[in-house]
């Protein structure tokens, strides 16, 4: 895993196992809204942090698409959204079916049509209750399926004859696993998260499809 947890003696360590969002990476903000990454090959990565589609973002996720942004973003091979986990806890799904809505828009108008578009799922949802001591929280596994199932259906509907459209399915990475395997990793992490193994398998599945 590089510099992240490197150390043997930080390997059971829950922040390595479940929770990076604490740790410090040399070189990346990881609390900055939009973080360029400079290749050396001359390719670059720019990540966008959204709190999914929810209410919750300050600034509003929408703001990222700025009047310059195509201008700034170029025309990039591959975009990838990854928004389910906080959009299952956190919104209703008449809101979120609206901000869907209105993120197919702001992609048709910003995104060149040679863009290829990934959409990663929600992560599996199985086994256990949320520890929101507050109730604020919404999990439940036919959530998350359906909220999976909504993106994925709206993009293809929209795009299906206009760019390419792939699914990054990490909630079947963790759903095709034995049950105990499962249930043991809701004992590990908290709800929506899952242990740096499964990560490092999601990743793989991610690189195999863009070099393929």
């Amino acid at each position: 895993m590089g510099s992240w947890c490197s150390d043997p003696s930080e390997v059971n360590n829950i922040f390595c196992k479940c929770s990076d969002n604490a740790e410090i990476f040399s070189g990346y903000n990881t609390l900055s809204a939009i973080t360029p990454i400079h290749l050396t090959n001359g390719s670059q990565i720019t990540l966008f942090k959204w709190g999914g589609l929810t209410a919750l973002n300050n600034p509003p996720w929408a703001d990222t698409f700025t009047p310059d942004f195509q201008q700034n973003m170029g025309s990039p091979s591959v975009a990838i959204f990854g928004l389910l986990n906080w959009d299952v806890a956190y919104s209703s799904r008449t809101f979120f079916a609206q901000e869907v809505g209105k993120l197919i828009d702001l992609i048709e108008q910003n995104y060149p049509a040679s863009t290829d578009i990934i959409i990663r799922t929600g992560q599996y949802y199985c086994c256990t209750h949320d520890h929101d001591a507050y109730w604020k929280r919404k999990f439940s596994r036919l959530r998350t399926e359906y909220f999976n199932t909504y993106i994925v259906d709206a993009f293809e509907d929209r795009f299906a004859t206009q760019r390419k459209i792939s699914i990054w399915d990490v909630a079947q990475i963790s759903k095709d696993r034995p049950y105990l395997f499962r249930e043991e990793q809701t004992k590990s992490c908290a709800p929506n998260h899952v242990s740096s193994d499964i990560i490092d398998t999601e990743n793989q599945v991610l690189i195999n499809h863009l070099c393929n």
